[in-house]
């Protein structure tokens, strides 16, 4: 009798330690269930990940004061990856997020987005001014640059970051020129910065980007870089959009679903586009202004 009772004591010692591990790994499974992997990239001023100002561009101060605080449901995880990285992570992992990004037609094969949050000035051409009359021949009315005569044309080089997207129309036409000499793709950590610097030093003739990242570097680092006058694209729209971005999968719907919610307060919309103002050159402000009015306009409530 003593040695069943001991037997049925040694079971429940058992017992109990493996309802202990269950319960552990139960607690771990919801924890891990309801977790958000934000994947955060160096991109100044949308993201600053070091130096003056670090964590708090425009899309850090957008992620930390209004989208992490209204997702209580979620732990939330930073994780910093290089922008050339961030759509594999977002393709690896079920519950991988990242605010800031643009929509295209490849990027929406893996990752349902958001609605919008964030309207800007189109990304264009930035020259050194002492440099504007080798433009001349690519210009089209309203000072707009025509980036496929450039390119075809072959005769001045162009620098980008690689893994960026200028949004789907440039997008495609530098794929479709990928292969082209003067097509300088640039994938250092600090592509922006690194760009600039070439060229201060005349190694590309043009770079790719929005005015608020010559703003940005040269309160930084005024020293190694030239005074730049910036031109829109001729196939570029107005403004571009931001969304969220989130994984292709049941978690990343879901988490959408609760984003969108966040982004449909008005008084959010309008406090991130007063970060995006902020970065913008003084006399580039207004036109600011205009594009947050176009992109998100107020809507007239029905009268009663």
């Amino acid at each position: 009798m003593q040695d069943v009772l001991q037997r049925w004591l040694c079971v429940g010692k058992w017992a109990r330690r493996l309802a202990l591990i269950a319960g552990l790994l139960a607690s771990g499974i919801t924890q891990a269930a309801n977790e958000i992997n934000w994947y955060v990239f160096p991109l100044p001023p949308l993201y600053i990940p070091d130096g003056p100002g670090k964590g708090e561009g425009i899309v850090d101060l957008a992620l930390q004061r209004h989208l992490i605080p209204n997702l209580p449901d979620y732990q939330h995880k930073l994780i910093h990856v290089p922008l050339k990285r961030l759509e594999l992570m977002l393709k690896e992992e079920s519950n991988a997020c990242a605010l800031g990004l643009f929509k295209n037609a490849e990027r929406e094969k893996t990752m349902v987005f958001s609605t919008p949050f964030f309207a800007q000035v189109s990304p264009g051409a930035m020259i050194p001014r002492a440099q504007v009359a080798q433009l001349r021949p690519y210009l089209l009315v309203g000072d707009k640059l025509s980036l496929g005569k450039l390119l075809e044309d072959g005769a001045l080089t162009v620098g980008v970051q690689s893994g960026r997207s200028y949004g789907a129309v440039i997008d495609e036409l530098l794929q479709a020129n990928k292969d082209r000499k003067n097509i300088f793709f640039n994938s250092a950590p600090n592509a922006a910065k690194s760009l600039f610097q070439m060229n201060a030093l005349g190694r590309v003739n043009l770079i790719l980007g929005y005015p608020y990242e010559a703003t940005f570097l040269n309160s930084r680092d005024s020293a190694d870089f030239v005074d730049l006058k910036f031109y829109p694209l001729q196939e570029q729209p107005a403004f571009l959009l931001g969304y969220a971005a989130c994984s292709k999968s049941p978690f990343g719907e879901q988490a959408i679903e609760q984003i969108n919610a966040v982004l449909a307060r008005r008084e959010i919309l309008e406090a991130i586009a007063s970060y995006y103002e902020s970065w913008m050159p003084e006399d580039a402000r207004p036109l600011a202004r205009q594009v947050f009015s176009q992109a998100f306009p107020v809507r007239a409530r029905a009268r009663k």
